[in-house]
C-alpha cells in the first residue's frame, strides 16, 4: 500500500508540500464533521420544535437545549481515552477509531428522529469529535515539516469553521434527511481515505519501524527515502524520542510551582473564550435572528438561515486574517483587541434585545453587524490564540498534559454553557444573557493587560520570570553585571 503513494511521489517534483497539504486537510476531516454537528440545530431548530417536526411529537426547549449541549459531555472523557490509544495504538488507529462514533451518530439521525434518539447520536459525534480533537492536531505536527506547520496547525480551526458554513448551507438548501445523508458521508469518505494514509513517521520511530519511517518521510516530503535531508530528520527524531517522552503526567505538572502558575493562566483565558458566548450563538444562530426579526418594520429581507451562512463566512475570514496577524501583531495584543471587540459587540446585542423588550425599534441589521462582529474577533483571536499560548507557555514534555486537561475542562464548559443558554434566556431575557458575556469578555481584557505574559518569540525563561513578577529583577542584576564589568 504503502509503495504504491511513493509511485506517485516520484513524478512530482523535489521537495513538494504536497501531500503534507492534502493529507493534513484529510486527517482534519473528523474536526469538519464536528463543525457539521456544532451547527446543525442552527438550521433545523425551528423544524424540529414546529408542526412539521420529523420527530413523532415537535421537541420542546429542554429536548433541543440537551440535544445543543450532550456533545460536550462525552468529548472530555473522549480527550484522555483517544490520548492513551494514539500513544498506545497509533495516530492513525486512533484516528480510525473516531470516525465511526461520528458515522454511527448521522446515522442514528437519519434512521430516527426521536428526541432520546438525536440527543444520543449527538452524544456519539461528541465522543468522536473529541478523540478527533487530541489525535488531529498531533497527526498534523507530525506529518509537517518546520516551514508550514503553521500553516498545516490552523487547518484544525479552519475545518471546524467550514463544517459551520457547509451546514447551514445544508440546511437552508436541502431537504431534513438529504442533508444527514451528506453530512454521513463526510466520516465515512475520512474513514475509507486514511485506510489508504500512513502512520506518523513520530510513531513509526516509537515502535521501532526505522525503514518504514523512513519511506513515509520521503514520501511526506517527495523525495527518495535515501535522501540525505531525509537521514538527517531521521536522526532529529530518534534523538527527540530519547531525550523526551511526552506522556501524560499530571504529577510533574502540579509539583511544579511556576508551571503550575502558568496552566492557570493558560485555563483562564481558553475559559474566557468558552464563556465569551460565541460558541452559544453559533449553536442558536438562526433562532437568534429568528428572535431578532419577530418585527417586520425593523427586520431585513434574509432570512434567519441566511443571516447565519454570513455568520459563518464572516467566521472563516477571521480564521484566515488570524493566520496573518498572529506572528506579527503578537498573542497578548491581538488577543486583548478581539476580546474588546468582542465585549462590546456583546453588549449592543444586549442593547437592541432591550430596547426591542421596551417597544424601542431600532434598525435590522443592528443585531447582524453585532453578531458578525462577535464571530470575526472570536475566528480572529479569540478561539485560536488561547491555544497557541497555551503551547509556548509550556515544555514538549508538559504541553501534551496541559492540553489535554485544559481541552477536557473547555469541553465540560461548554456543556455548561449550551444547557443553561435557553433557560437563561427565559428565566432573565437575552439582553441580561448578552450583557453577562460582554463582562466576562471585557473583564478579560484587563486579565490579559496585567496577569497574561506575552510569548511571541520568547523562551520559557523569559515567560516563566514574567509570571514569577521577576523581570525588574532580573534587568537591575543586568545592570549591574554591566557596570562591574
Amino acid at each position: 500500500m504503502v509503495n504504491k503513494m511513493y509511485k506517485i511521489s516520484s513524478e512530482q517534483p523535489r521537495g513538494s508540500k504536497h501531500n503534507q497539504v492534502l493529507m493534513s486537510i484529510v486527517v482534519c476531516m473528523p474536526i469538519l464533521a464536528y463543525g457539521t454537528a456544532m451547527g446543525w440545530i442552527s438550521p433545523n431548530k425551528a423544524l424540529l420544535m414546529g408542526p412539521s417536526s420529523p420527530s413523532d411529537t415537535p421537541l420542546t426547549e429542554e429536548d433541543v437545549s440537551w440535544m445543543a449541549s450532550i456533545m460536550f459531555i462525552f468529548a472530555p472523557v473522549a480527550v484522555f481515552i483517544f490520548g492513551v490509544a494514539a500513544d498506545k495504538f497509533g495516530r492513525k488507529k486512533a484516528l480510525l477509531c473516531a470516525s465511526f462514533p461520528i458515522s454511527l451518530g448521522w446515522a442514528v439521525k437519519l434512521m430516527s428522529a426521536h428526541p432520546i434518539a438525536l440527543i444520543g447520536a449527538r452524544a456519539l459525534i461528541g465522543f468522536g469529535a473529541g478523540g478527533g480533537f487530541v489525535v488531529c492536531p498531533l497527526y498534523v505536527k507530525e506529518i509537517s515539516e518546520d516551514s508550514i506547520r503553521g500553516m498545516t496547525g490552523t487547518f484544525v480551526i479552519f475545518s471546524q469553521t467550514m463544517g459551520n458554513l457547509l451546514v447551514f448551507i445544508l440546511g437552508d438548501l436541502l431537504q431534513f434527511n438529504t442533508a444527514l445523508w451528506i453530512l454521513l458521508a463526510i466520516p465515512l469518505i475520512h474513514f475509507c481515505i486514511l485506510l489508504r494514509l500512513p502512520e506518523t513517521p513520530s510513531y513509526l520511530i516509537k515502535c521501532g519501524r526505522s525503514e518504514e519511517s523512513a519511506k513515509v518521510l520521503g514520501w511526506l516530503r517527495s523525495v527518495p527515502a535515501t535522501d540525505e535531508s531525509i537521514s538527517q530528520e531521521m536522526e532529529r527524531l530518534i534523538i527527540e524520542q530519547k531525550t523526551c517522552d511526552p506522556k501524560f503526567a499530571p504529577k510533574l505538572l502540579f509539583s511544579d510551582k511556576t508551571a503550575l502558575k502558568a496552566f492557570w493562566v493558560a485555563l483562564i483565558v481558553n475559559l474566557t473564550r468558552e464563556f465569551c458566548g460565541c460558541i452559544a450563538v453559533l449553536v442558536y444562530a438562526s433562532h437568534i435572528f429568528a428572535e431578532a426579526g419577530k418585527d417586520p418594520d425593523t427586520s431585513i429581507a434574509l432570512s434567519p438561515n441566511k443571516q447565519s451562512i454570513l455568520l459563518a463566512a464572516v467566521q472563516i475570514f477571521g480564521s484566515f486574517l488570524a493566520c496573518q496577524l498572529v506572528d506579527r501583531a503578537g498573542r497578548k495584543p491581538l488577543l486583548a483587541v478581539t476580546s474588546a471587540v468582542a465585549g462590546f459587540s456583546m453588549c449592543l446585542l444586549g442593547v437592541w434585545f432591550y430596547l426591542q423588550s421596551v417597544g424601542v425599534a431600532l434598525p435590522g441589521w443592528v443585531p447582524i453587524v453585532a453578531l458578525c462582529a462577535c464571530i470575526f474577533a472570536d475566528a480572529s483571536g479569540l478561539q485560536p490564540l488561547p491555544f497557541v499560548i497555551m503551547t509556548e507557555m509550556f515544555s514538549f514534555q508538559l504541553r501534551g498534559t496541559v492540553a489535554t486537561l485544559i481541552m477536557a475542562i473547555s469541553l465540560g464548559t461548554d456543556f455548561a454553557l449550551l444547557k443553561l443558554f435557553a433557560p437563561l434566556n427565559s428565566w432573565i431575557g437575552y439582553h441580561s444573557t448578552f450583557w453577562i458575556f460582554s463582562a466576562i469578555c471585557l473583564s478579560n481584557v484587563f486579565y490579559l493587560i496585567f496577569c497574561v505574559p506575552e510569548t511571541k518569540m520568547r523562551n520559557l525563561e523569559d515567560i516563566y520570570a514574567d509570571l514569577e513578577g521577576k523581570k525588574r529583577r532580573r534587568k537591575d542584576e543586568a545592570v549591574v553585571e554591566t557596570n562591574h564589568v
